[in-house]
Parts: structure tokens; C-alpha cells; sequence
């Protein structure tokens, strides 16, 4: 079983889970400046309701950008920490390699397949962070 983290849109997340190369369990939920508060309880929730288990993972996906600064950090760094938790691989997908879900779901399915554990993703941004105030001068 795969976990998917989309965290590179500014107002929603997605939460996916994949088994045999097909999506099982969604989530989406907004989360505009509240994904460090509502990531980990929505993906404990969608484990849940889905009667799956975080320990049965065998790999992670996540969207390493472009995407807002700080919900792309949010994001990876909880797919990074997972996987290391679990000792399972975790991969990086880029906002250009898929146009839907599905091709999401197909992208991740296939770079699982060549990812090893110890892997770690970095976000990727394509600007830079826009976090504070810029000073008068």
C-alpha cells in the first residue's frame, strides 16, 4: 500500500491511499494555512475510516512542488518522517509529471517501484518563500 501527500495546492490537501495500482481511500480537505494543524489527524482519520493500517504501508508519494512554501515543507517533511519511522522508501513527484489524480496515482505506482528506504525528499519551489514582511528602507 502507497500514501500520497499533495500538499502543493494553497487552499486543499489530498490524501490518497493506492493498492495494486488503484486508488482506495481519498481524502481532501482545506487546509489554506492550517496544514501543519490538520495533516497528521486527517491521514490518522482516513487510515481509520478506511480500516487500513499506517504499519501495512509500504512505500510513500509525496508532491515536492512548486507549490506555497511553507505547506510544501508541511508536506514532505511528514512523508520524510514517516517513512523513516517505517524504514519504507518515500518519492518525490513534481506538479509537471501529472494533470489528475490518476495520472498521480499511475506516477507514484511507478516511481515506487525503483525507490529505496533511506531516501530523502526535498521540496521543490520555484520561487522564493514569500513568509515575512520585506523591511522599509
Amino acid at each position: 500500500m502507497i500514501l500520497i501527500i499533495h500538499t502543493a495546492d494553497l487552499k486543499q490537501v489530498f490524501l490518497g491511499l493506492v493498492e495494486n495500482n488503484k486508488l482506495v481511500a481519498k481524502k481532501i480537505f482545506s487546509a489554506q494555512y492550517h496544514q501543519a494543524e490538520k495533516l497528521l489527524s486527517a491521514i490518522d482519520k482516513m487510515f481509520k475510516d478506511s480500516n487500513r493500517r499506517l504499519q501495512n504501508l509500504k512505500a510513500i508519494a509525496v508532491v515536492s512542488g512548486p507549490g506555497p512554501f511553507t505547506a510544501l515543507r508541511i508536506g514532505v517533511a511528514t512523508a520524510n518522517t514517516l517513512a523513516w519511522a517505517l524504514k519504507i522508501p518515500v518519492v518525490g513527484i513534481k506538479l509537471s509529471e501529472f494533470k489528475n489524480i490518476d495520472e498521480l496515482v499511475r506516477v507514484s505506482s511507478q516511481r515506487i517501484k525503483k525507490a529505496k528506504a533511506g531516501t530523502i525528499i526535498e521540496p521543490f519551489y520555484d520561487q522564493e518563500p514569500n513568509i515575512t514582511l520585506k523591511k522599509k528602507i
